[in-house]
């Protein structure tokens, strides 16, 4: 492996939100292990547009830690767009990402670390050994996801998360994807890089509960899946091929009621049959019409991220591309 010696060791990527309550915390875990790790590093936060203190105490902490650097996002544009920005600023031979809430245990980066060092692995991901700390809500949510993941893209990631520690050859490859719509963790699984796994158990929250509502998750699954698969596309079509069949048999049956004199005028059946052609029919649209809005947003080629303040010594670091 080529080092070069102009640069850190390590980078550590974190996305936050609204974590004004517990940053202060994390960042004190994080740098007293990463001290004890014998390597030179970095570490990035990223405020995804906080609504609370956090940028304010990320400004009082990086007066503590000198590694400590961070973007400020004009507005809140997504964990996938923090972990993009991130990326584009680590200068690291290695980069991990985590989040800054606590439930990814800083105690884990050297087990994170040893895989890399001894050049057995590009990618080490760390998956969820447990989940006790996540309501049954957040479970079923996850299970849902990687059944539907696994089904329509081929990417298992059952028990999988964004904590993961990436070889600077991994990341170069990530941020030459042309694509605007993102999903980290697939993009990951589908470099094909060797990857290694650490299992972790889910720490519990340094404070407050999950930023993620069920209208959020859903939305983040409808974006990750039709970004990476056009299987619905597939589906609508044998929907279509299975309501022909459907009406072929519906039709013959028709046909020998009318002959043999048995038809029996009524209206229950043509609404059965309206409903279940018009609502097959809707979602066949809907499905396109998240497909037209990924080629749009594609299209429109904005920015991933605007940034509004940077936290730290960034003249010596390159804008993002």
């Amino acid at each position: 492996m080529t080092i070069d010696l102009s640069r850190p060791k390590l980078s550590v990527v974190v996305p936050a939100f609204n974590e004004a309550g517990g940053i202060a915390a994390f960042l004190e875990q994080l740098f007293a292990v990463l001290s004890d790790c014998c390597v030179d590093f970095e570490v990035w936060v990223i405020d995804d547009g906080s609504y609370d203190a956090t940028w304010v105490r990320l400004c009082t902490e990086q007066l503590r830690y000198p590694q400590l650097h961070g973007l400020r996002f004009t507005r809140n544009f997504g964990k996938e767009a923090a972990i993009l920005a991130g990326l584009r600023h680590a200068r690291g031979d290695a980069v991990i990402v985590m989040d800054a809430d606590g439930q990814h245990p800083p105690g884990l980066l050297p087990d994170l670390l040893k895989p890399w060092q001894s050049g057995c692995a590009k990618i080490v991901a760390a998956k969820k050994k447990r989940r006790k700390n996540d309501g049954w809500r957040a479970r079923f949510n996850a299970h849902i996801f990687n059944k539907l993941m696994k089904s329509l893209t081929g990417l298992d990631l059952a028990d999988a998360s964004d904590f993961r520690l990436l070889d600077r050859l991994v990341v170069d490859t990530l941020l030459a994807f042309p694509e605007k719509v993102r999903f980290f963790r697939g993009m990951t699984v589908w470099t094909g890089f060797v990857t290694a796994q650490i299992d972790f158990e889910v720490a519990p929250r340094l404070v407050g509960e999950s930023q993620w509502s069920t209208a959020q998750l859903t939305r983040f699954a409808i974006s990750a899946m039709t970004a990476y698969s056009a299987k619905p596309l597939g589906m609508i079509f044998r929907f279509g091929l299975l309501g022909m069949l459907a009406a072929g048999l519906l039709l013959l049956q028709a046909l020998y009621s009318w002959l043999a004199g048995t038809a029996i005028s009524g209206w229950t059946s043509l609404t059965f049959i309206l409903l279940l052609f018009g609502s097959a029919n809707m979602l066949g649209i809907g499905v396109l019409g998240i497909y037209l809005a990924q080629l749009f947003d594609e299209i429109k080629r904005r920015p991933e991220f605007l940034v509004r303040e940077t936290l730290g010594d960034v003249s010596n670091i390159a804008e993002p591309h």
